[in-house]
């Protein structure tokens, strides 16, 4: 049990690996690719501030050409900038450290001096006490070498000798730790150096120990130590009053010295702020405007014009990033709308998007087109500078908008190119400022254009449809220069002149390029079709020899289809010229069908029903072959390959299952049919059901219009309920047309003539010589 829910396991597993392998299979990878590659190149082309190569130029050096702005931008004005951000670093508040702790650190320096030294006394009187010999000196000296070091400073000969007989006595020491500690309470003590530059500016004051910073405005606090010496003169006339001068002198001297600045500069952080300051400064910008010149040939370049250089090439400020985001936004947007308009015109057209062969035309165009564009500005702006009497924008009107659309419309049809249309415009927006007018004017002169490419006859019809797209320019350079109330300057004039040339230069270059698209991607156009029409070909003269009355069978065909295909607006071109062409594989083996047998020698009375059934088959690949052979494109290959579908060879089937050999009767009725595929267009479904009722008229003994009416109806039912016709977009409304189209041209083809005696004595022997109608109709049938 086990091992079955282990198989069952296995094969469940395979089965989800075999469905996901056809799903990757099924993915359009190389559409995707292709989208990817045509988004990324024309995100380049409609990149106008992108510059690949660009003259470098420094200061001093001479201009070789002149050099002008195409669009508005803004230069850094770096002089204004740098003195921006000098002004801000000079007023920028300095930083100060403010020490609250610098009283009590100096009381601590007096209390351990006064202690050293009043204890060194103490134990030499001890000493002289106990009649111990030693040398005082030596304990004062050391002594007072550690009072200096507790102080910070040494004491002069007479400070130390004053306070030397007073044994370092403890009222000095509360005199002189109260005159600091008073001084400190009555002012800030700073440095001298730097009170001096910041005394007319607020500072910035930070407490040492809590960090808490704070603006000080009013400075007159703040003083410095020659500033204070006054302070300490009348502070010690005030509390030693009644003590001698010199005493007075001493105790001043040592209060002085131990003062020292409670306020510092911090210069770290002042420089910490003075670079926030500067960061916080702005670049500086002045405008240059379009056609203004940024330098012009022959004048030495300036430290300026080297600022609008750079600023004119390196694009949108902001730097790498910003121009790598603006490309890949632009990415998206041109992939989003590509694929969006691909697949409405897939819609539109069931013949487009068939094969990557479309993918890649459509993407190779619309990169032409738009690189036409940027070679049409170009030249556009080149033509300016040499001759300022003409507009750059009325130049721009003279590009060629419309060549893409002519040319979707000649290969495919009018749905495609107004798809094409809609696409290059709203690409061409891009490229230009005044973004509405150029859209309007590219789409709608391009689906003008496209709208008189339908079913052109002649070389002739892409100067028309040029023609008529330059009237329309005409009409929306009118239109616009009436909303903006300047209709009758020459400038004007000028802009709907340039309009008309535009659109006949697109009617123009397409006649020129057309061809080499049609070589290139194997396309078949009306004119190409036109050339095929004609009977003189090479491929046609042949059949004329080879195989007469498939040629005959042939013209039939195509005059039954082309009139059908204008009853349904299908191209009766294609139609016809298809039909002239559907059978030229008989050639390899014509008398293997009836048409060109004589006298009535059938070649398959010695064959097999299933030998039988493979000749005739096998002149579809025979055909194919050699429409690839003579170039006659891919429309009029397929239409060979489909024209019988996949239906039955009736006749060699029927005769296997009368057979005696029972292995023939038990072949499969597959084995009959021809490979197809069933008719994909509306000109196929068109040549298949001409080629049936053609073959099937030989048939009528009495081909009066009635019979006619009922044969071409039961055969083009037939063929519909065969399910011939499931792929083709021939609706029933146009079967009902293509069999009364039918039946009245085979009307006229069997007309009734004026039964001469002559001619009815030839008839009479011609059907004792040929047998019954019957047995032509049987052998009509081997041809399918």
């Amino acid at each position: 049990m086990q091992k079955s829910n282990g198989v069952l396991k296995s094969k469940a597993s395979v089965s989800r690996k075999e469905r996901f392998l056809k799903a990757l299979e099924a993915v359009p990878l190389r559409k995707a690719l292709m989208l990817v590659i045509l988004s990324v190149f024309l995100s380049i082309l409609l990149m106008p501030r992108i510059t690949f190569f660009h003259p470098i130029y420094s200061t001093g050096s001479i201009a070789a050409k002149d050099i002008k702005a195409d669009r508005d931008f803004l230069v850094e004005d770096r002089i204004s900038t740098e003195q921006a951000r000098l002004e801000a670093a000079r007023n920028t508040e300095p930083v100060f450290d403010y020490d609250l702790e610098v009283p009590g650190t100096i009381s601590s320096k007096v209390t351990s001096a006064f202690m050293i030294m009043s204890e060194t006394y103490d134990h030499i009187n001890r000493l002289k006490s106990s009649n111990t010999y030693f040398n005082a000196q030596d304990f004062v000296q050391r002594a007072r070498e550690d009072a200096q070091r507790a102080l910070g400073f040494r004491f002069s000969d007479r400070e130390f000798d004053f306070f030397s007989r007073s044994l370092f006595a403890p009222e000095f020491q509360d005199r002189i730790i109260k005159f600091v500690y008073a001084a400190y309470r009555a002012h800030i003590v700073s440095h001298e150096d730097f009170l001096k530059l910041e005394r007319t500016r607020a500072i910035v004051i930070r407490d040492v120990k809590t960090q808490v910073e704070n603006e000080k405005i009013d400075l007159s606090s703040i003083v410095d130590m020659e500033e204070l010496m006054p302070y300490l003169d009348r502070l010690g006339a005030a509390s030693l009053s009644g003590a001698p001068t010199d005493d007075r002198e001493i105790v001043l001297s040592l209060a002085a010295k131990l003062v020292q600045p409670n306020l510092t500069f911090n210069r770290s952080a002042t420089e910490r702020r003075k670079e926030a300051a500067i960061e916080r400064i702005k670049p500086v910008f002045f405008k240059v405007q379009k056609d203004e010149f940024l330098v012009r040939a022959g004048q030495q370049v300036t430290p300026a014009d080297v600022d609008k250089l750079e600023s004119y090439y390196s694009g949108p400020s902001g730097g790498d990033v910003v121009r790598s985001t603006t490309i890949l936004g632009t990415i998206l947007i041109v992939a989003l709308m590509s694929l969006i308009l691909y697949n409405t015109a897939k819609g539109l057209d069931k013949n487009f998007g068939r094969t990557d062969k479309d993918a890649l035309f459509f993407g190779a165009l619309i990169l032409g087109q738009t690189a036409l564009v940027r070679a049409g500005i170009f030249i556009g702006n080149s033509v300016n500078s040499a001759f300022g009497f003409f507009q750059t924008e009325a130049l721009f009107f003279a590009i060629p908008f419309a060549m893409g659309s002519i040319l979707t419309a000649t290969f495919f049809n009018r749905n495609t190119a107004f798809i094409f249309a809609v696409y290059s415009s709203f690409l061409t927006a891009f490229l230009f400022e005044s973004k509405m007018l150029f859209l309007v004017f590219s789409l709608l002169g391009g689906v003008v254009a496209a709208m008189h490419m339908a079913y052109f006859k002649q070389r002739s019809f892409f100067i028309k449809a040029g023609i008529f797209a330059g009237l329309i320019n005409m009409i929306v350079i009118a239109g616009f220069n009436i909303a903006e109330s300047n209709l009758f300057s020459i400038a004007s004039v000028i802009k709907i002149i340039m309009g008309f040339t535009g659109g006949v230069f697109s009617g123009v270059m397409v006649a020129g390029i057309a061809p080499l698209f049609e070589s290139i991607f194997g396309y078949t156009t009306d004119i190409r079709l036109l050339e095929l029409a004609n009977l003189n070909q090479p491929i046609m003269q042949r059949m004329i020899v080879e195989s007469p009355g498939t040629y005959h069978h042939s013209i039939v065909v195509a005059s039954l289809v082309e009139a059908a295909a204008e009853a349904v607006h299908a191209n009766p071109l294609i139609a016809k010229v298809s039909a002239y062409y559907h059978d030229i594989g008989k050639m390899n083996k014509p008398l293997y069908f009836i048409e060109n047998q004589q006298a009535f020698k059938n070649k398959h009375d010695k064959l097999s029903p299933k030998m039988s059934s493979l000749i005739i088959i096998n002149h579809v690949k025979d055909g194919c072959e050699l429409a690839n052979q003579h170039n006659l494109g891919k429309v009029i290959t397929d239409i060979i390959r489909q024209h019988h579908g996949t239906s039955v060879v009736s006749y060699f089937y029927e005769k296997a299952q009368k057979d005696k050999d029972p292995s023939v009767r038990l072949i499969p009725e597959t084995e009959f049919r021809y490979p197809g595929p069933k008719p994909q267009t509306r000109e196929a479904g068109i040549v298949l059901l001409g080629d049936i009722v053609e073959a099937s008229s030989r048939t009528l003994s009495d081909p009066t219009p009635s019979r006619i009416k009922n044969l071409v109806q039961s055969r083009i039912k037939s063929a519909f309920l065969d399910g011939q016709l499931d792929e083709c977009d021939l609706t029933l409304s146009d079967l009902n047309k293509i069999a009364e189209v039918f039946s009245r041209t085979l009307s006229g083809i069997f007309h009734h003539r004026i039964d001469y005696p002559e001619s009815s004595r030839e008839a009479g022997k011609s059907r004792e010589n040929n047998g019954p109608d019957q047995k032509q109709a049987e052998k009509s049938k081997a041809r399918h």
